[in-house]
């Protein structure tokens, strides 16, 4: 009877360890360099929380700011803040969305829709391409090549994966 209790511990002991490792449990941002997915960097985040996406524009060499929250496999855009309406700026919001001007710098909030992923490329000069995630700061090109193609997505990953990813610097 004994090596019975035995034998069903451990394989319950050795399901669960395999669970742990295989089942994708852990909520991350990713951040993959593409177009071959080639290396992918997590970020350890927690669902509904907000991330920015922020950087200088590359013709105002003005900041700006993107805000998202993260909600399931989707990213819904909540606010955008930056100093320049000209090129390539929204001089205005879109329908059910606000626009402000405060302390020098125009807010758009409600913003609309959501996106599977963010598809960038990390600037080589000014653009300074940074996460802010909480109360730190992720400057890309400090763990990816300047110049390189990324996409930025949320995800649920095995802990597997985490371990074989690189985490954010």
């Amino acid at each position: 009877m004994k090596k019975w209790i035995v034998a069903v511990l451990t394989v319950l002991a050795v399901g669960i360890l395999l669970a742990w490792i295989f089942i994708p449990c852990r909520y991350v941002l990713t951040v993959t360099t593409m177009p071959g997915e080639e290396r992918v960097y997590f970020l350890p985040v927690s669902e509904n929380d907000h991330f920015q996406l922020q950087f200088i524009h590359s013709v105002h060499l003005s900041r700006v700011v993107e805000e998202y929250e993260m909600k399931g496999r989707s990213l819904k855009p909540v606010r955008l803040i930056y100093e320049d309406t000209a090129v390539g700026m929204p001089s205005n919001a879109g329908e059910g969305e606000s626009f402000e001007m405060k302390n020098g710098k125009y807010y758009i909030t409600n913003l609309q829709g959501s996106h599977s992923s963010l598809d960038l490329n990390i600037g080589q000069v000014k653009a300074e391409h940074t996460i802010n995630y909480h109360d730190n700061s992720y400057l890309l090109k400090d763990s990816i090549e300047a110049g390189s193609w990324v996409r930025i997505a949320p995800a649920y990953v095995s802990n597997l994966e985490l371990w074989r990813g690189v985490k954010l610097q």
